[in-house]
């Protein structure tokens, strides 16, 4: 089983706009030493995943703007499905 972390097109579009949305993030962060407030601003990468099986093909889809999961029943077994999930969100956290 392999998992791939974003979209062709999703990872392009991060790499174009990255060098706008840190000028933003950094303009944002100034803006908050003299406003006082602590806002978290900080963009990410793309975080749709995909865990595909040789045969079987998508059997586990993490969307990362509604953040669920699409789970393909008789592909995969639903324990290894919950632990994958589990581990994607720990690592998303740190």
């Amino acid at each position: 089983m392999t998992g791939s972390v974003g979209t062709w097109y999703a990872w392009l579009l991060y790499v174009v706009t990255a060098p706008l949305l840190l000028l933003f993030t950094l303009c944002v962060m100034v803006y908050s030493l003299f406003d006082g407030t602590a806002d978290d601003n900080t963009f990410r990468s793309p975080a749709r995943t995909r865990w595909r099986i040789a045969g079987a093909g998508t059997v586990l889809d993490y969307r990362g703007v509604s953040k669920t999961y699409r789970y393909a029943t008789p592909s995969l077994d639903i324990r290894l499905a919950y632990a994958l999930a589990v581990l994607q969100t720990w690592d998303r956290e740190n």
